[in-house]
Parts: structure tokens; sequence; C-alpha cells
């Protein structure tokens, strides 16, 4: 594998994407001199710190969602080992191979993950406890359940809430405010 046609690629792919952002290059360059620091071993781990340090990411939350996205893009597979004494595994993608990893479909998709709705509806004696925790009466709490209820537990514009407690919480809220 010639490693200088491998950054060329990746800046060529990245050109023609506008989703890849600094951070997503950075990242990567980050994670290309890690790869040539271990002698372009394949795959190889690599340590958290060190690549931010590299990569000149200061934001947790930044790295790995950058780190996602480019495995997500099939730029680099990588497996997270979840022990930070033994680092996580990364794999750069060769662009040259025919058979290369890289996710075709992604190029017509969206690169965040929409979150799966799992709400389950509560019962009526749920959201009455919750009420009473608050020292709130029992009313309120069917005065809340019957509009959720006969609303589907849908929000004001349609979508379905993903909890009925931070709903709750509102509508507490609003009527401290109000009173």
């Amino acid at each position: 594998m010639n490693q200088t046609k491998d950054i060329i690629s990746f800046f060529g792919y990245v050109i023609k994407d506008s989703r890849m952002y600094p951070s997503h290059i950075s990242l990567y360059v980050a994670l290309f001199q890690c790869w040539s620091m271990n002698r372009f071993q394949s795959p190889f781990r690599i340590c958290r710190a060190e690549v931010m340090q590299l990569g000149r990411v200061k934001s947790l939350g930044t790295y790995h969602k950058c780190i996602r996205e480019l495995h997500l893009a099939g730029f680099i597979m990588y497996f997270p080992s979840y022990d930070p004494y033994k680092g996580s595994l990364i794999e750069i993608v060769d662009f040259d191979q025919p058979e290369s990893l890289i996710n075709k479909t992604f190029w017509e998709q969206e690169l965040t993950i929409q979150k799966v709705s799992v709400f389950s509806a509560p019962k009526l004696y749920e959201v009455e406890l919750y009420f009473n925790e608050r020292d709130l009466p029992s009313a309120q709490a069917h005065e809340f359940y019957s509009f959720y209820d006969s609303q589907n537990w849908k929000l004001s514009y349609g979508k379905l809430m993903n909890s009925w407690q931070a709903a709750a919480r509102n509508w507490i809220y609003k009527e401290k405010k109000g009173s």
C-alpha cells in the first residue's frame, strides 16, 4: 500500500463531501500520523489523549463524533476497546483496493444517526406518584395524564415524546408560573 496515495485519496474524497469538516480532517491526519509512527502496521492501537493532542481536538464529544463519522464514512475502521490501558484499534482504509471497505451508501446518506424513540406511555398511577413526590395534588396529575393521553402522548408539534417526565416537569413549571 502506498501511504502517500492514501492521504491524497482521502483529501480527494473530503473535497467532494461537504459533510466533512476541519475537525474530521484534523482527526484523520492525526490518525494517519499515529499509523506512520506504528510503521504502517494495520490495524494499530491508539491512545485517545494522544490522538486528540495531535489533531488539536479539545472536546471529548467532538473526538467521539468525528471518529464515529470517519468510521461510518468508510475512511477508517474503528474498533473501540473501552479499556484505557489497551487502547482502541484503528485501520486506515486503502482507497486503491477494489474490495475497499468504503461505505458506498454513505455518500447518499446523512452523517448523523437518528435516534429511535422507545417511548412507552405511563400508567396513571406512575404519573400520580410523580406529581405526589413533588408535593402536587393528584388532580394535577390526572389533568396532565388526560391531556397527553388524548394527544396520544405527542408533543404540540406532532412528534412522539421521548420522556413523559420531561413533559411533566414542563407542565409543573408552567402551572407554578401561572399561579
